[in-house]
């Protein structure tokens, strides 16, 4: 329903942006409509929470008139369509989508834990209940979307978030967000799902579309991160639908689709800003340099989807794009030590600082990391030098290549960092014309298919094995004695003050009584107080103080300026 209503909403973006009716334009009008539909459900959510207006009301009413609209578009198509003819067709290469079939068989049994106690790595599900879900609770509890001082990633761009806060509202009451959590995560699922299918269609569909769409699903990393609720489903498929659109534009209404697309990639996850507002728009020019005026709308259109979260910011820090570029475009309510450790906190790992470093860690944290599945950059090498005579091709290249750079020169040199290019370069393995070609695809599936199950069934079980009651967590929305404090201690009333512990997600109490800070938040300026005065300041006198000891000293070792005091426990 969810994504059918997101396809309702789309279809009347799409029927006022074109009425282009070309073979491509209808393999791709479905998934345009759906890639559409959410990114506007999200500025739609966003306006609403601000306004103070978004309630369960009006989450229903969104699915409900979404549906309905998708229902009447899809009438015509449903009564030309012959089930008996269909179902009677050999499958052919549909045949594939049984290999990546076990990766989504452990993602939909993944998606029923509850947040943050799978993997163990990265993904570390820790972001999660730090501020992904955490974030949408607290505007949840407080029926509006405003700034939270003591969560600094309420600042961010929040497209794939906005969803989240969807599941939250359509439960509704006090576990709204716990019953919600389920529903999030198989949202974010859903975006990967989405992004399949989009790759599907941008590859051309047929066998062509099956290998590209079924290698997307297959890579380990989109089996690890689609079951946590995090952004990446929802900056690839805007992503890959953005890049798709502008390949092929040939007007400017089909330059103002890509470029909606590339605003609400960019409205996930800033950190794709420079593939998207420079890398596009450059390796447009430079396999069509008399594309100027398609590349002036694409960015416009860009702008205009990003514009919503920017003129928040401005609103409430007057930097569009706090955190960020605070020493350039102002730090809000940071102090320079907080800015600083925000600075510091991105900087490479201290092995990878190097010139000879950056390189390793191409190396170590991308080609070479099982997590993008081995072949796939082999692959995509292979398919590079074969059809580079083709201008998509070389337009591909040329935004991988730019990836490349930005990741090794201006980024902290995160592995998950760079999955904004594994739809890119299955669309450069797509590319190849069919033959001997797509066999081998394929044995590359069913190869990474079974890697990526492999890599996700030894990692589940090793950290289940560490506590076998976990098990039981499966599907529950009461979490109470799940953290080392069980909050069935506090008194009738009584307020919870976590110090080191941003996790909040994990305490179900209203956030009246429960207080918490992420270590960004914490000013140490001051040198005559010690660490935990920051946390403690206007906590009731009867409050419960719950220091995570370990975390404290994991503070003081990483985070610049987290000098450790004595335990404050009372």
């Amino acid at each position: 329903m969810w994504l059918g209503s997101a396809g309702g909403i789309g279809w009347l973006v799409w029927r006022g942006i074109t009425r282009r009716t070309s073979a491509a334009a209808k393999q791709d009008a479905a998934v345009t409509c759906v890639g559409l539909g959410l990114g506007i459900i999200s500025l739609a959510i966003l306006g609403l929470g601000l306004a103070g207006w978004m309630n369960q009301v009006w989450a229903i009413a969104i699915i409900a008139a979404g549906d309905l609209i998708a229902i009447s578009a899809g009438l015509s198509t449903a009564r030309e369509w012959d089930a008996g003819q269909w179902l009677g067709k050999p499958a052919g290469w549909l045949w594939l989508w049984i290999a990546p079939a076990a990766v989504a068989g452990v993602v939909a049994l993944a998606a029923c834990f509850p947040p943050g106690i799978l993997w163990g790595d990265e993904p570390n599900g820790y972001d999660v209940v730090e501020y992904h879900l955490q974030v949408p609770r607290e505007w949840y509890e407080m029926g509006r979307i405003g700034a939270l001082q003591h969560n600094v990633f309420s600042y961010f761009p929040f497209n794939v978030e906005m969803h989240y806060l969807l599941a939250m509202e359509l439960h509704g009451g006090f576990f709204g967000p716990w019953a919600g959590m389920y529903l999030a995560q198989m949202m974010h699922a859903g975006f990967f799902a989405a992004t399949a299918w989009a790759v599907f269609a941008l590859a051309g569909g047929g066998r062509r579309g099956v290998v590209a769409g079924a290698m997307v699903v297959a890579v380990p990393w989109t089996g690890l991160l689609a079951p946590t609720a995090y952004n990446e489903g929802g900056t690839l498929l805007f992503g890959a639908l953005a890049i798709g659109w502008a390949i092929r534009a040939d007007s400017w209404r089909e330059f103002l689709i890509a470029g909606l697309f590339a605003g609400f990639a960019a409205g996930c996850k800033l950190s794709v800003v420079p593939l998207f507002f420079i890398g596009v728009p450059l390796a447009i020019l430079v396999t069509r340099p008399k594309c100027w005026a398609g590349c002036a709308v694409f960015l416009l259109a860009a702008l205009i989807a990003l514009s919503p979260w920017l003129l928040r910011n401005w609103r409430w820090a007057e930097n569009p794009i706090f955190p960020e570029a605070m020493s350039v475009l102002g730090q809000d309510h940071f102090s320079n030590v907080q800015v600083e450790r925000w600075r510091e906190a991105y900087w490479p790992d201290a092995k990878y600082r190097s010139g000879a470093g950056h390189a390793k860690a191409l190396w170590n944290e991308v080609l070479a990391d099982v997590r993008f599945g081995w072949v796939l950059f082999p692959l995509a090498i292979a398919a590079a030098v074969i059809g580079f005579r083709q201008r998509s091709m070389r337009m591909l290249i040329i935004l991988v290549i730019f990836q490349v750079v930005i990741w090794t020169g201006f980024t902290h040199l995160q592995s998950r960092f760079m999955v904004i290019v594994i739809p890119i370069i299955v669309l450069i393995i797509a590319q190849v014309e069919p033959g001997g070609w797509l066999p081998v695809c394929a044995g590359a599936v069913f190869a990474v298919s079974f890697l990526s199950v492999d890599l996700m069934m030894q990692k589940m079980q090793r950290y289940l094995e560490m506590d076998h009651d976990k098990v039981a967590l499966i599907g529950r929305e009461n979490l109470e004695g799940f953290r080392l404090f069980d909050t069935r201690q506090l008194k009738d009333g009584q307020s919870l003050d976590l110090i080191g512990d941003a996790g909040a997600f994990w305490y179900q109490i209203p956030m009246s009584r429960l207080h918490y800070k992420t270590v960004f938040d914490v000013d140490t300026s001051d040198p005559e107080k010690m660490i935990d005065q920051d946390w403690l300041a206007g906590m009731p006198k009867d409050a419960v103080i719950w220091r995570d000891d370990d975390e404290m000293k994991r503070f003081a070792r990483t985070y610049y300026d987290m000098k450790d005091g004595p335990n404050s426990s009372r």
